[in-house]
């Protein structure tokens, strides 16, 4: 009896030490790193992005004399021109015409700086934050006069200068098209044009049949 259970114990022993444990297999692929020669030829082998500059440039005619004016024929009797106008180079030479009278559906224009804001809605530019370091905030409080409520056809340059009053100039920044308006350093004289008289004297000659 005791052999039989001796032999039972020993083909157990056995039996756990046959069996192998199992290997987790692992499904994750694995790539090798790129040699640096590799890496740098296809740098190399990207194409190189450059910029040209366009000419003939419309606003470097300063030193040279500006091109001959290019003419189309457009449909039978209608010629047009090529080139742009001054109001499309440069925006303060545009023209502009200005109705602020109040409407139903319209915010009634009581300031200076909401007349200016007007003055430039869809022109291009746009007015500058008023405070007191640029030298608006007194400008831009003050009320707009009833004589500036309608106005044109006027260049906007002078539109600005008109609305600001003597006491400013107009300041442009062409990159950020922010108009902006600084006081003068010396005031101008504001005295009225002298009005001339101009009388005609007209001569009729009878004439006796």
């Amino acid at each position: 009896m005791k052999k039989i259970i001796a032999s039972v114990l020993c083909l157990a022993l056995i039996g756990c030490v046959q069996h192998p444990k199992k290997e987790t297999v692992s499904n994750v692929e694995t790539h090798p790193l790129p040699a640096a020669g590799s890496v740098s030829e296809s740098i190399k082998s990207s194409p190189v992005i450059t910029e040209q500059t366009i000419v003939p440039d419309i606003y470097q005619y300063a030193d040279e004399p500006e091109p001959v004016t290019q003419i189309v024929r457009q449909g039978r009797y209608t010629l047009v021109n090529t080139s742009p106008e001054e109001g499309q180079k440069y925006l303060l030479e545009q023209m502009v015409t200005v109705n602020m009278l109040p409407k139903k559906k319209r915010s009634n224009v009581v300031t200076v700086e909401q007349g200016l804001t007007r003055t430039l809605s869809g022109t291009g530019l746009r007015l500058c934050a008023g405070s007191h370091f640029n030298q608006t905030a007194s400008l831009f409080s003050l009320p707009l006069p009833k004589i500036h409520h309608q106005f044109g056809p006027i260049k906007l340059r002078e539109a600005l200068q008109m609305l600001a009053g003597p006491a400013y100039y107009v300041t442009l920044n062409d990159i950020t098209r922010t108009v902006c308006f600084k006081t003068r350093e010396k005031p101008l004289e504001t005295d009225k044009k002298r009005i001339e008289i101009i009388s005609t004297t007209t001569q009729t000659e009878v004439v006796d049949e």
